[in-house]
């Protein structure tokens, strides 16, 4: 069962109003990929770099990851990784998670892409992907 936004506000202390992304980004993303979205060696890419002007026109690939996970090797950065992220769908309703691509889009210096709206994530959901499908997403994006 998904978690509401409020759920997950009371299990990270209450410390984040409602939207607040930075508190979800730090609460479930920050571990690997960093505050700052700088990443962490071998383990998770970084969240920033030129890739993201690409992958940005692409105003579902965002979603998308958040949604569905990624798996498989990527190279970020002139940095290969290989790894897993999971799939939040399961965890995080729509606000929760609209409210962290928001943030990433922050932390990537487009704030012209931001804001993300619950409503952009409810069709991703029903459509079918796991994270190896959201690597060949990025891979026809990206052409790596």
């Amino acid at each position: 069962m998904r978690a509401s936004l409020s759920t997950v506000l009371t299990v990270c202390g209450g410390a984040a109003a409602a939207g607040d992304g930075a508190a979800l980004y730090a609460a479930h993303c920050a571990a690997c990929h960093q505050v700052d979205g700088s990443g962490t060696l071998g383990l998770a890419p970084a969240l920033k770099g030129p890739h993201w002007a690409t992958l940005a026109a692409r105003r579902d690939y965002l979603p998308t990851v958040l949604l569905k996970g990624m798996a498989g090797m990527i190279r970020v950065n002139g940095q290969t990784v290989v790894g897993s992220m999971p799939a939040f769908a399961a965890a995080l309703d729509d606000a929760a998670l609209a409210a962290i691509a928001t943030h990433l889009a922050t932390l990537q210096g487009d704030a012209a892409r931001a804001p993300y709206e619950a409503a952009e994530f409810a069709p991703l959901r029903a459509v079918a992907g796991d994270p190896a499908r959201t690597r060949q997403l990025r891979r026809s994006v990206l052409g790596d």
